[in-house]
């Protein structure tokens, strides 16, 4: 492993360290170096600030649950298989989704599900995304799962993620999916 990414990843596990103790807005990057025995030049030579350390740490650490389920049958199998990787690292996502603002996990996690449904519809609709057509219900879509990603970690992470999104995908399937093939069928 490079000596880059061994120092990211030291930040990065004194960070989610840190956060099991205190609120990500009560640490500072003193704080961080001072856990791991780092230098705040160190820090500042890998990221900008400690906002882009949580960025960091979300991408490392989910991107592999979300990139290859983009399409219509597996779509919900990325964000059930991430919620389960939450679960073993409870306190830090917890944590992690009640830090709100520019660049939260929250944020993230808005705009994944905004492109991966963009993507599911213009797999579903073989046409290329109508940003004016259909961006109200990626919003919707993106708005209500991450709501209740919120909600079901805010509740102790209890339900088991299958069942859980099993019932968002009945709703999808159920509506959304009825409203994208009505659309198809009046184009043709």
């Amino acid at each position: 492993m490079p000596d880059s990414n061994i120092t990211k990843l030291a930040l990065a596990n004194s960070l989610k360290k840190l956060m099991v103790k205190k609120s990500f807005s009560k640490i500072s990057v003193s704080d961080i170096v001072e856990d791991c025995g780092l230098t705040r030049q160190a820090y500042y030579y890998h990221f900008k600030d400690k906002y882009d350390l949580m960025n960091w740490i979300y991408y490392t650490e989910t991107a592999r649950f979300m990139s290859s389920y983009d399409t219509v049958d597996h779509w919900t199998d990325g964000l059930k298989d991430l919620c389960y990787y939450m679960r073993q690292n409870k306190v830090f996502y917890i944590n992690a989704l009640n830090t709100t603002g520019q660049n939260s996990f929250q944020e993230y996690l808005h705009d994944y599900i905004s492109d991966i449904s963009m993507s599911v519809i213009e797999n579903m609709t073989g046409l290329e995304f109508d940003d004016k057509k259909w961006r109200f219900i990626v919003e919707f879509m993106s708005t209500a799962f991450v709501g209740l990603i919120v909600r079901w970690a805010n509740n102790g992470m209890k339900e088991d993620p299958a069942e859980y999104f099993a019932q968002i995908r009945s709703i999808f399937d159920g509506s959304i999916l009825h409203e994208l093939e009505g659309e198809l069928r009046e184009k043709a």
